[in-house]
């Protein structure tokens, strides 16, 4: 190889490797970027599992004090009718 080719060889090469480098830092940024981001969905899925945490407590004891208001009621339901009888 003659020393023409040799420096355009080792141009392309710094050139390349020029490329390379802005390109890792841009994925680095990127990856960085995408941690805090996905940091940021993780804190929130946790407050808003919290949220539902609490509102299916409030439904379940509803429900519990529904259930017993309806057996107390048709005991008493029961309770008439058969002194009726």
């Amino acid at each position: 190889m003659n020393k023409s080719r040799i420096d355009e060889w080792r141009s392309g090469v710094e050139s390349r490797l020029e490329e390379l480098t802005i390109f890792s830092t841009k994925q680095n940024s990127d990856i960085e970027y995408i941690k805090k981001s996905t940091d940021e969905i993780k804190k929130l899925v946790k407050e808003q599992n919290g949220r539902v945490r609490t509102l299916e407590q409030k439904t379940s004891a509803m429900q519990a004090v529904t259930s017993v208001m309806g057996i107390v009621f048709a005991g008493l339901i029961g309770w008439l009718f058969k002194i009726k009888v």
